[in-house]
């Protein structure tokens, strides 16, 4: 497989990154941490580590090795592993790395958890459903036939339907595995438009600000700590943003720098999206020098902010869900019962 796109999970590299910084910590040289590393990996690990190896023996700093692989190493990492290696601050930036990845890791496991009951409720639809065609439709349609009930249109398509997946079942379920690839591939390619999309609509707006704020201000905190100019490290913190918003409000913030202004000047009132508590902080931060841990600060906050809007955001879902399957579940039933009614009015009025 190509360096480019070799990759590794969250996990994975918060792990990497945990050894590194715990080997280099007692003392022992990068070089052979890379070495000792490699012997236990696995898989793109291994291949990463290989690779990193051969880099430094070539006398190349490590984050230049990195760089090959920007599906594992974001910019962010990238250029904060070059400052330190710039500032012989490394064993104290990859600490730092280690603990943003553990919260960015904790905030995406928030998020998906909030998934999962929705997921959830849609596979078992999705099961009612395809039992309904299996095996439940195709014994009433028989009744009903023979019979001779008057059934009502969408009785006829939902027999048709079943009719059709019991007899093209392979078919059916390779198109349906072919679409499932396909949408999967599809978000996969497409994620951040989806998710810009998705963080758009109604009653999702402030949760995607706070989301996005969150990353910016974790990933501020960590270039600002590793000694990256403050305008380097706007740029390379627009790389995790997704709401218009939050980008035109680091726009702000560059002008600012650029122009000799403080870095919160005139944030609140030029930027809507931007919380009073964040834009006072850091003016108050940049007065007083305590801009990075500031920055830390506003990350948890808005960690904290983004956890309970998903609490609230799942605890509306769970009835709505509610509702949606029920009407569906009872929209199918009527397809069963309504012919079931017919036929009892027919033997009614034939007495």
């Amino acid at each position: 497989m190509q360096a480019s796109r070799l990759q590794l999970s969250g996990k994975d590299k918060l792990a990497l990154f945990s050894d590194m910084s715990t080997m280099l910590t007692a003392g022992i040289p990068i070089m052979e941490i890379i070495e000792s590393l490699s012997h236990d990996a696995r898989g793109n690990t291994k291949e990463i580590l290989a690779a990193l190896h051969r880099s430094l023996d070539g006398g190349e700093p490590l984050s230049q090795g990195m760089a090959v692989f920007p599906r594992t190493f974001d910019p962010v990492t990238l250029n904060t592993m070059r400052a330190a290696e710039a500032g012989g601050t490394l064993e104290e930036t990859l600490q730092d790395i280690v603990r943003t990845l553990k919260k960015e890791l904790a905030f995406s496991d928030t998020i998906r958890t909030a998934m999962i009951y929705p997921a959830f409720i849609g596979v078992i639809f999705l099961g009612i459903i395809l039992l309904m065609l299996t095996f439940v439709i195709p014994r009433i349609s028989e009744v009903f036939t023979s019979l001779h009930v008057d059934m009502p249109p969408i009785t006829k398509a939902m027999i048709a339907a079943s009719n059709y997946f019991v007899s093209h079942w392979i078919l059916v379920s390779v198109i349906a595995l072919a679409a499932f690839v396909g949408v999967g591939l599809f978000v996969k390619t497409n994620s951040r438009a989806i998710i810009r999309l998705l963080l758009d609509l109604p009653g999702l707006r402030r949760l995607g600000i706070n989301i996005d704020l969150a990353r910016m201000t974790r990933s501020f905190a960590l270039l600002t700590r590793a000694g990256i100019p403050l305008d380097e490290a706007l740029v390379l913190s627009k790389r995790v943003i997704h709401k218009s918003e939050i980008l035109r409000a680091i726009e702000h913030m560059q002008r600012n720098v650029e122009s000799g202004r403080s870095l919160g000047s005139n944030l609140r009132q030029s930027q809507s999206a931007i919380p009073p508590i964040m834009a006072r902080s850091i003016e108050t931060a940049e007065t007083s020098g305590t801009l990075e841990q500031t920055l830390q600060n506003l990350a948890e906050y808005f960690d904290e902010q983004v956890a309970d809007s998903l609490k609230a955001a799942t605890a509306l879902l769970e009835p709505i869900i509610i509702v949606v399957i029920g009407v569906m579940v009872g929209a199918l039933m009527v397809t069963i019962i309504a012919p079931i009614y017919n036929m009892i009015s027919q033997i009614s009025a034939a007495k």
